[in-house]
């Protein structure tokens, strides 16, 4: 199954693809959408979705997931962050594919063991796990890369259909926690 991660940005989307195979995962293909600080919203909001439609056509995952919006100082930044997150939300509906979201402590801890890795410990690993040690690329594509592999680990879906929900199956928490154990996520 193939997952393509998103680091989502204005500036630089960072995306990867990642393929699990049994127990061992592949990058299939990665890299970063540059759009142009001084193009209006709307035209780089379109880029973005267009390159990323490209990529879901031309590689056709089974899943997205996208790194969870991080709340600094800046409202504005996280606003525009925040409309990122909306395109990959819809462009991911527009093609039927599930869609997992990961805090970026998530995916730093599954990708590095600790929750507060620098981006150098998850870059480093994300090339040893995926055997891409002499590969060149922005930090966003590393990223996209180590949320689409920590997808591959943990398998989260906020699945699209109601129907189709464990949640729903479960006739409550307890029940859907015993049964969906690879979901509980541990700090």
């Amino acid at each position: 199954m193939i997952t393509l991660g998103i680091d989502p940005g204005t500036l630089f989307t960072g995306f990867g693809l990642v393929e699990k195979i049994g127990n061992s995962c592949r990058a299939v293909h990665y890299g970063v959408i540059s759009t142009h600080a001084k193009d209006e919203m709307p035209k780089r909001l379109k880029q973005i979705y267009d390159e990323l439609a490209r990529v879901i056509e031309q590689y056709r995952p089974a899943k997205v997931s996208l790194e969870t919006a991080f709340c600094g100082k800046n409202v504005q930044s996280a606003l525009k962050l925040g409309q990122v997150r909306g395109v990959v939300m819809i462009l991911s509906m527009n093609y039927g594919l599930a869609l997992s979201e990961y805090a970026p402590r998530e995916v730093k801890k599954a990708i590095t063991g600790n929750g507060n890795a620098a981006k150098a410990q998850v870059e480093f690993m994300v090339k040893n796990l995926l055997a891409l040690q002499s590969a060149k690329a922005r930090a966003d594509a590393f990223d996209a890369l180590a949320i689409a592999l920590c997808d591959a680990l943990f398998q989260r879906d906020i699945l699209l259909t109601s129907s189709a929900s464990p949640l729903l199956k479960s006739k409550d928490w307890k029940s859907f926690l015993d049964a969906n154990p690879h979901l509980i996520v541990s700090s």
